[in-house]
């Protein structure tokens, strides 16, 4: 931001530019917050379980988005963005099978204490051990394949052998798309590959013949605020399905009128939604 400027004042200015798109983005942010904070639910099964876990994690990175977008720190935005996208698809993949999955789901809590105590036992307290072994024993036979060997092994992810890898999750639930145009760009900022830079020296400016990178660049706030909109409304929805926090009508109105927004907001700007 600019060394004059203070970060509300800075804040406010990002904000000024894009005001509409910040406000459908909070619009459905403050009613996912309304409805999280009534909510006195209980734990009926293991999906019921796993959509209480997902949604409050889905609307931190929800929030924590917007308040990127505010700074202009996109390319942090765009780190968070990949964690929601993969939210949503993982969200959509257990809501195939419920329970089968949801198990699955939160078995793999398991198989990740015994792995960690495996390799250092000290970094949990003598009284959990037994209690992990006691536990990965009852749940590893549904996580056991034999490799080419005919060696017995656990798989590397929970979803595995339903899904081969995170892209074919991703293509179970119709989001082949969103994998090869999203996820693979969002993936590169993570990774900090050249690509994570192009803000900074496509927005450079030159000033007496030197050139200064734009370093908090808001080329991409609108379009992060777009996506992540639609990831965690499509979060919100599959969850409020089992969860009823919300009023569905007044949930959907909030989504389909911060939609119809994004997608003219595309269209203006000559791009396909």
């Amino acid at each position: 931001m600019p060394n004059e400027m203070h970060e509300e004042d800075f804040a406010q200015s990002i904000y000024a530019k894009h005001q509409a798109h910040f406000d459908h983005y909070h619009r459905l942010q403050m009613f996912s917050q309304e409805c999280l904070t009534k909510y006195r639910g209980f734990t009926k099964d293991a999906y019921y379980a796993a959509v209480q876990l997902i949604l409050p994690r889905a609307h931190k990175s929800f929030d924590a988005i917007r308040r990127l977008c505010l700074l202009a720190s996109c390319e942090d935005a765009a780190v968070v963005l990949r964690c929601l996208l993969n939210l949503m698809a993982v969200t959509r993949w257990l809501s195939v099978d419920p329970q089968k999955r949801a198990g699955r789901f939160l078995a793999w809590y398991w198989v990740e204490l015994h792995r960690l105590a495996e390799k250092d036992p000290t970094i949990f307290p003598p009284h959990w051990l037994p209690v992990i072994e006691n536990k990965f024993a009852a749940v590893k036979s549904a996580f056991e394949h034999k490799d080419a060997k005919g060696k017995v092994k656990i798989v590397k992810h929970w979803y595995q052998p339903e899904a081969n890898g995170l892209i074919d999750l991703f293509r179970q639930v119709d989001l082949e798309k969103h994998y090869d145009e999203a996820y693979r760009p969002l993936s590169g900022t993570e990774h900090s590959d050249v690509m994570a830079y192009f803000a900074m020296f496509a927005n450079a400016k030159k000033t007496n013949g030197e050139t200064q990178l734009e370093i908090q660049s808001d080329s991409f706030a609108c379009t992060y605020l777009r996506n992540g909109f639609q990831y965690f409304g499509d979060i919100f929805v599959i969850c409020n399905k089992t969860m009823a926090l919300a009023d569905p009508a007044k949930l959907e109105e909030i989504i389909n009128a911060g939609i119809e927004f994004y997608r003219a907001d595309m269209q203006a700007k000559g791009i396909k939604p």
